[in-house]
């Protein structure tokens, strides 16, 4: 789910000078949450953008995962440091492709006329209905920007059809909710460090880590 989240940011489409610099946003879990569980989510969500390059980071109270971007190959690198072991998953533009079948597909887009001002940026409201292959509907509010242009990652991108980048926006899994805001946004040159996969990280595929949860669940029920 939180892989999702890093796909559906970067949709803008207006021909605006790139946006470089750091967006950070507030996220918070709603609907019938255990507080146990409430306390393990991610409360922070930061972007970072470069010339050619893009990042998500989300911080768990065990784990900590980071998403990098690369459109000149049309790879996504997804970075795991759980408990201290670290593990990278490559996936291809084709993956992302195949995840976003997995998810659903998307059957109403609804641009309103409702705006409001996030983090100083004037974002009007979209409304998006997808279907998931349970058959059940979703639906999520999406408040956007045209003045953040972020177009040269658009092949990662969930929902292409919107217009704008997402300041504010909703997503349900099951009976979670979680909400996402932008707090603050600054222009700035992010070192290309920032999107360097150090060596310590142990390439992984997603059927692997599947079996490495199912691991972890055995011993924690032990």
């Amino acid at each position: 789910m939180f892989t999702a989240m890093a796909l559906m940011m970067p949709i803008a489409h207006a021909q605006k000078p790139g946006f470089t610099g750091t967006i950070i946003y507030d996220v918070s879990a709603q609907g019938n949450i255990p507080e146990m569980a409430k306390a393990m989510m991610p409360t922070v969500m930061t972007y970072q953008f470069s010339a050619d390059k893009q990042s998500m980071a989300l911080n768990f109270q065990m784990a900590q995962q980071k998403t990098i971007c690369d459109p000149a190959t049309n790879i996504v690198r997804v970075l795991m440091n759980i408990l201290g072991q670290k593990f990278v998953i490559n996936q291809t533009a084709a993956d992302l492709d195949n995840l976003r079948k997995q998810e659903g597909e998307t059957i109403g887009m609804k641009e309103t006329a409702e705006t409001k001002t996030i983090a100083g940026y004037a974002c009007k409201k979209t409304v998006i209905t997808k279907k998931t292959n349970d058959g059940k509907e979703n639906t999520s509010n999406i408040y956007s920007t045209n003045a953040i242009d972020v177009s040269k990652f658009k092949s990662f991108s969930a929902i292409p059809e919107i217009k704008g980048f997402p300041l504010e926006f909703s997503m349900k899994s099951g009976s979670l909710e979680f909400k996402v805001v932008a707090r603050t946004i600054t222009k700035e040159t992010i070192p290309a460090s920032e999107f360097e996969v150090s060596s310590d990280y142990k390439p992984m595929s997603v059927a692997d880590l599947q079996k490495f949860f199912g691991g972890m669940g055995s011993l924690m029920g032990k």
